[in-house]
């Protein structure tokens, strides 16, 4: 009786004094949380995941304009308007297929796909660029980096112009940004949105070529 109660204090005591793992065999065996998607190969292949992607990330920009114009309406500051969710949506899905996987748009077929979105968006923001709301949204912006005004001052400049129109402006820099990258990229021509054989190339996209030029050429 006396061993078997011995055996037991000490099996008790080595049970109760084993020390805590090392971090790293913590680290290695303990439970793992989600693993992180690997990073997106560009190896020039365009897939359905793939649009199903931009889709996607499309979709949910255009209901964030719906939901901010909601709210506005709400709040009674519709005031003077800003970029319907249906151009944000627009601006969103042509973002997504110039920037994920950019090698695609070397195939003949998705750069001429490419090359007609960004025809439609130029167009669509120039009548946005032609809103009032739009030359009061840049005259707000120009304000708050000049002035000394506090910031219930700028909020009340801005409670009209709050919908999507800030949203509108940080896409529009962007899709520029990766415009401007695929022509210097070579991936795609600017000479590719004229009229007839590169010529006469329409004012809104020479605004939105700027002074990019090619400067190497990575399509094969």
């Amino acid at each position: 009786m006396c061993g078997v109660v011995g055996a037991g204090a000490v099996v008790g005591y080595v049970t109760m004094s084993t020390p805590e793992p090392a971090p790293a065999i913590a680290a290695a065996t303990g439970p793992r949380g989600p693993a992180e998607p690997p990073p997106e190969v560009d190896d020039g292949t365009w897939t359905e995941a793939d649009m199903k992607h931009c889709r996607s990330v499309a979709e949910r920009a255009g209901d964030a304009a719906a939901a901010r114009m909601l709210t506005a309406v709400g709040a009674n500051r519709v005031g003077l308007g800003g970029p319907s969710e249906t151009m944000i949506e627009q601006a969103a899905h042509l973002l997504c297929e110039a920037t994920r996987k950019r090698l695609h748009l070397c195939q003949g077929y998705w750069r001429k796909q490419l090359i007609a979105a960004v025809k439609d968006y130029a167009a669509e923001f120039r009548k946005v660029a032609s809103e009032i709301y739009w030359t009061n949204y840049n005259v707000a912006e120009r304000a708050k980096r000049n002035s000394a005004n506090d910031q219930a001052d700028w909020q009340s400049v801005t409670d009209d112009l709050r919908q999507t129109t800030g949203e509108m402006a940080r896409m529009h820099e962007e899709i520029l940004g990766a415009f401007r990258v695929l022509i210097a990229d070579g991936i795609v021509d600017p000479d590719d949105f004229g009229v007839f054989l590169g010529l006469g190339i329409p004012s809104d996209i020479e605004k939105m070529i700027g002074d990019a030029r090619r400067v190497r050429r990575l399509c094969r």
